[in-house]
């Protein structure tokens, strides 16, 4: 049977299991404390630890895999045994391209020819950062068929940024195929 971890809350001092991340009645920030791992867990070995753009970190440690996707939010938890299938998406920043068709629109209001031309160049860069940025996402998806995706960033394409993002997937992808699990390779 587990072991259920307490700590003790920072502004109120009450008990709270750990791994909450903050306080269930006073709403305080718990300290860290080691969890347990799960009964049967193979190896408590470190395969993982990956920090991404805007805080975000992915880890791997014996069968788990955990997700936080800012600097103070709790981490989100996945069991390896329970993964189906894994696989890393990109996409474009079509968002930028709101910023070329918003110039598109105004251009025919404009009649004289500075603000012309300064509207033509800000219409390339929303084209410019619609396809020089890549979003990542890491999709899981559970033996259940939950579907769940952790957003790794946005990085700029061929950047130091993305390759250091690829080769941790190449890290995931290796462990988690060893283990049984579907993976599924993006495109370059």
């Amino acid at each position: 049977m587990p072991t259920e971890v307490l700590v003790m809350c920072k502004q109120c001092g009450r008990p709270q299991q750990a791994g909450a991340g903050r306080c269930a009645v006073c709403g305080g920030e718990l300290p860290d404390a080691p969890l347990p791992h799960p009964v049967g867990a193979a190896s408590t070995e470190r395969f993982l630890s990956a920090e991404f753009p805007g805080g975000r970190v992915l880890a791997g440690e014996g069968n788990r895999l955990s997700y936080r996707p800012g600097p103070s939010a709790t981490p989100f938890l996945l069991e390896l045994p329970g993964l189906r299938r894994l696989s890393l998406v990109h996409r474009p920043r079509y968002e930028a391209l709101a910023l070329t068709a918003a110039v598109v629109v105004l251009l025919p209001f404009v009649s004289r020819q500075g603000p012309r031309v300064l509207l033509g160049l800000l219409a390339l860069v929303g084209l410019a950062l619609a396809f020089l940025v890549r979003r990542y996402t890491l999709v899981l998806e559970s033996t259940g068929q939950v579907e769940t995706r952790w957003e790794l960033g946005t990085v700029r394409r061929g950047s130091s940024q993305e390759q250091r993002l690829r080769s941790v997937w190449r890290t995931l992808a290796d462990v988690v195929h060893s283990r049984g699990v579907k993976v599924s390779e993006p495109p370059v």
